[in-house]
């Protein structure tokens, strides 16, 4: 399943999550990966409409430029690599 947050695309990997307080998804289709806790995804692994999950991808941002994504994201990201 493939969502877009910010520009970010998100695939969530199909793994059993039934004890888990969190959910694994790779970063832009690379092996860079995130866990986004459950509290901001419907039981599925959709992330909930108007969810604000900048936090994650803040504390992930080494992730981010591994997965190509350099650019600044607003919220998220404020330097491009080159910066």
């Amino acid at each position: 399943m493939i969502q877009f947050y910010k520009g970010i695309r998100l695939e969530l990997i199909n793994r059993n999550y039934k004890r888990f307080a969190a959910k694994r998804f790779t970063l832009g289709g690379t092996n860079q990966n995130v866990w986004i806790p459950n509290k901001h995804l419907n039981p599925h692994g959709l992330i909930k409409e108007n969810e604000n999950i900048d936090y994650v991808f803040r504390k992930a941002q080494r992730q981010l430029e591994l997965a190509g994504y350099t650019e600044p994201i607003i919220g998220i990201k404020r330097r491009s690599m080159e910066g």
